[in-house]
Parts: C-alpha cells; structure tokens; sequence
C-alpha cells in the first residue's frame, strides 16, 4: 500500500538530520571561528608590534642620519676654519710689525737717555712700500755736537737694533755740519738716513715648464 506523508518537509521525520550530526557541525564551526579569531589577534597584534619596531627604528635611523650629516658639516667646517686660521697667520707672519719697529727706532734714539752715545733725533718720517722690492724708511737725522763718532755710534746702535735682521742695506755715513743758536752746544751733524726692508712676503717661483 502507498502511503502519502503529507507533512512538511522539515517535519518529515525521515529527512531530518540527526542532532549529532548538527551538533558536530555547530562544534566545529565555533572551532574554526574560535581559530580564525585566535588567528587574526596573534597576527594583527603582532602585525602592529613589527609596524611599531619599524616606526621606532626609522625614527632612531632618521636621527642618526641627521646627526652624521651635522657631523660631516662640522667636519668640513674644521676643515675651512683651519684653512682661514692658516691663511690669517701667513698673513700675519708676513706684516711688519711697524708699532715694534718705532718702539726700537725710538730705543736707539733715546738710548735709554744717555748721551755718550749720541743725542739724536729725526726731521721726519717717511714710509714708502713696495710689495717686491720692499719697504724703505727715510728718516732725515741729526746728530748733537760736531763730532763725527757720534754720528758713527748712532750708526753702529741702528745696525745693532733688532729690525737690523730685515735690512737690505742702510744708507752710508754723510753729514752736513748745521747750526742752531738755540741749542747748546749749537753745531749738530745732519744726515740722511736710509732703511731698506727686505720685501714682507716672498715671491713665489715661478712653475716649470712641463716637458712635452
């Protein structure tokens, strides 16, 4: 005999799964959920340490970079700084020192105020320099007294002067005899006076021609 089971299908008993079975698959779901969810925490919380590992090293790689830079500026700051101190002291060592030389022209002048010597002075002063030949000093002098020793002693002081090391010549002994009435004793040597320099700075040489 055919029987008809006019039930719905879900209610149809013969269709329906078995609870096992459903409670299997609703386990194993949550495991897998469960997994996926473990899986997306551990990856996505590790994820994040790793980007902020990287953010931190980049910072500390940027200011290291920076600080090298900083550094390689110093050093070529030195570098230049030493060059112009080089420059400054060529210079300075190639200058007369002219307040050192009137100091000591003043010195052999006085003669530490005796008069044995001689009592000079100086008409004037006359500076003129040249950068090859040098600088040359003309100081128009006298001598006190009509006694040409004097005149030689004050010669021999000049010769002996510290500022002597960088004459080229000086000019030789000759005088005129002069009088004052205002002075006593009123005779007194005049004589021309000389002082070439040897030249500040030394010409450089000239390079050779290169072989061809």
């Amino acid at each position: 005999m055919i029987k008809i089971n006019l039930l719905p299908a879900d209610l149809r008993r013969g269709n329906r799964l078995p609870p096992r079975v459903i409670a299997a698959a609703f386990g194993a779901a949550l495991i897998i959920s469960a997994a996926v969810g473990w899986f997306g925490l551990v990856y996505f919380g590790t994820l994040a340490d790793a980007e902020q590992q990287l953010v931190n090293v980049t910072a500390q790689l940027d200011s290291r970079v920076a600080k090298v830079k900083y550094h390689d500026q110093l050093a070529a700051n030195g570098k230049d700084y030493a060059l112009r101190v080089a420059t400054i002291q060529d210079i300075a060592h190639s200058r007369r020192v002219w307040t050192q030389f009137m100091d000591d022209l003043i010195d052999v002048a006085n003669n530490n105020g005796a008069t044995e010597r001689h009592l000079a002075w100086f008409d004037s002063i006359n500076v003129k320099g040249d950068p090859k030949k040098g600088v040359k000093v003309e100081l128009p002098s006298n001598v006190q007294g009509e006694d040409k020793s004097l005149m030689a002693n004050f010669h021999e002081d000049l010769e002996a002067a510290p500022f002597a090391k960088d004459l080229i010549k000086k000019s030789d002994p000759s005088f005129k005899l002069e009088e004052d009435a205002s002075r006593i004793p009123s005779a007194y040597l005049k004589f021309p006076m000389a002082l070439q320099f040897k030249p500040a700075v030394k010409p450089k040489a000239k390079p050779k021609p290169k072989k061809k």
